[in-house]
């Protein structure tokens, strides 16, 4: 992992690889969310992309609320739906 002068683990550099990790995700997936703009990164001359990490951590946990959130909604719309009512 690249660190940036300061040396303060909040300003660390991470690769595409290292951020794909973190996430759970694969490289690939890494560079499309930051194609799309969810995800801000610089590039070099090469195209080779980095991230700071406390982006990184933010996009992580913008994707454990959402995660959630999805559960969430799917145990409330099973329990009305009577999904889990007694069986006999």
């Amino acid at each position: 992992m690249l660190t940036v002068p300061t040396g303060t683990k909040m300003n660390q550099i991470m690769t595409v690889a290292e951020v794909a990790a973190m996430l759970n995700v694969s490289p690939a997936y890494v560079v499309a969310l930051i194609r799309d703009g969810k995800l801000p990164a610089s590039a070099n001359a090469k195209g080779t992309h980095t991230v700071v990490r406390t982006d990184a951590e933010a996009s992580r946990l913008r994707a454990k609320r959402h995660g959630r959130k999805a559960l969430e909604e799917l145990a409330r719309v099973s329990q009305e739906a009577g999904i889990y009512g007694k069986q006999k």
